[in-house]
């Protein structure tokens, strides 16, 4: 029995697959899936090939950053990040719960203008602590 790096018996009906040599495709999938924290917190740390995968624009061209408030601080980092990854191939974002006047000039500064002349829909929310934004930009 020859033996692989990625698919090793474990037994007579089961097969355990290394997750670092799944196809790009399906990476692409599955990082959709997880969302932008997820991806950018704990997927991307996974390999290089996984850190690769994570930066490809058309990954990001739906941010979805709702969260219940739990981690302000480091959701206008991620965000950023995610905003920059996206290369201007930015369609829709959702910064719920958070968001400051500066992410928004992020979100306006970061090439999105380039390919589209104005938002599609928009929304802003406005509490007394909290500004909360749904853009849509196709």
């Amino acid at each position: 029995m020859s033996s692989s790096s990625s698919v090793k018996s474990v037994g007579a009906d089961r097969e355990e697959r290394n997750w670092k040599d799944l196809p790009r495709d399906v990476l692409c999938t599955i990082f959709q899936k997880l969302g932008a924290i997820e991806t950018l917190m704990r997927a991307q740390h996974g390999s290089s090939v996984w850190r690769t995968i994570s930066k490809d624009p058309l990954l990001w061209c739906t941010i979805d950053m709702s969260n219940s408030g739990d981690m302000d601080l480091q959701l206008g980092i991620i965000c950023r990040r995610a905003i920059d990854y996206s290369c201007g191939h930015l369609l829709r974002i959702n910064i719920e719960h958070f968001g400051t006047d500066d992410l928004l000039r992020h979100i306006t500064d970061s090439g999105i203008h380039q390919t589209r002349t104005e938002p599609k829909h928009a929304e802003l929310y406005l509490t007394k602590n909290t500004i909360s934004v749904q853009i849509t930009l196709h």
